[in-house]
């Protein structure tokens, strides 16, 4: 299998396998990324390190959403990069990122990935979102 098509896999895995209503999420990132891994996530001057960091940052994202949905749309990989674009839904019942449940439902947010991949591990990975959507929607600020 060449290169690119195993980092495919790699991130297909992460991205469906990995994500975190499916209940052994944490497993297969212990499969799928380094202990060192680097996460940057929406443009946050200061990045995620480690597993068990970023583990417990997206914790907060699936206990804040538990029935949030992710469909991927696209996936391009070129050499060690894979990017793929993604639609999230969900409902907002626990908190998240500081802000109390509103019951509110999110939808149709779209939002990049971006994994830098080595000897079939992910070592670094970006992550956008369309956040000021996700606060219109919430009902956090006016649109």
């Amino acid at each position: 299998m060449l290169p690119t098509e195993q980092n495919k896999e790699i991130a297909m895995r992460f991205a469906k396998d990995g994500w975190g209503t499916n209940p052994n999420w944490q497993a297969i990132w212990d499969k799928t990324m380094i202990e060192e891994v680097i996460y940057h996530f929406n443009s946050s001057p200061e990045p995620i390190v480690g597993l068990q960091a970023n583990k417990d940052f997206n914790a907060g994202l699936f206990e804040g959403f538990p029935d949030i949905r992710q469909e991927v749309e696209d996936l391009i990989a070129e050499s060690d990069k894979v990017v793929y674009r993604t639609t999230l839904h969900g409902t907002h019942t626990g908190h998240f990122l500081g802000v109390p449940p509103t019951n509110n439902t999110v939808n149709k947010i779209s939002g990049f990935t971006e994994l830098k991949i080595s000897d079939g591990k992910i070592i670094e990975w970006w992550y956008d979102c369309n956040l000021l959507k996700v606060m219109e929607q919430l009902g956090l600020i006016e649109s």
